[in-house]
């Protein structure tokens, strides 16, 4: 395996790990009780500026933060396993959950909030892209 294949397939499980942190902040507060109700209080305002306002649907802070959470934890959690097939949408996904985060910032005004999505946006873009070698396309030697 070359240095870019080391350095995709390393980069895959750091995303891996943050979204699963993310996701389980989100999700229960029993492990990260503090995160948690920071997370809560967040999206109050989150909530309100959701995308799905733009059709006459404000969701509930708690139920979206929850929703939130349980979408980066699953796939999180598949992206941990080597099944290598869905590893592409998974990248797909977190992308489209950056690009969400992006926009919420963008739309409170938080523009120093909307650099860590940016970044892990570019990231899910690449790993897309690039579909780094998973442990069971790993060569043995």
């Amino acid at each position: 395996m070359d240095v870019v294949g080391v350095a995709l397939y390393v980069l895959s499980w750091i995303l891996a790990a943050m979204f699963l942190k993310a996701g389980l902040v989100k999700v229960t507060s029993r492990l990260f009780p503090k995160e948690h109700q920071q997370a809560s209080k967040r999206f109050v305002l989150c909530a309100d500026v959701c995308p799905t306002v733009l059709f006459g649907y404000t969701p509930p802070p708690d139920g979206y933060m929850f929703v939130i959470g349980v979408i980066e934890t699953l796939c999180s959690i598949l992206l941990m396993l080597p099944l290598t097939n869905v590893h592409a949408r998974i990248y797909l996904v977190f992308a489209v959950l950056m690009a969400l985060a992006i926009y919420t910032h963008g739309v409170l005004a938080q523009f120093g909030k909307m650099v860590v999505p940016m970044c892990l946006f570019l990231a899910c873009l690449v790993l897309y892209k690039m579909e780094p070698l998973t442990l069971s396309k790993m060569p043995i030697k």
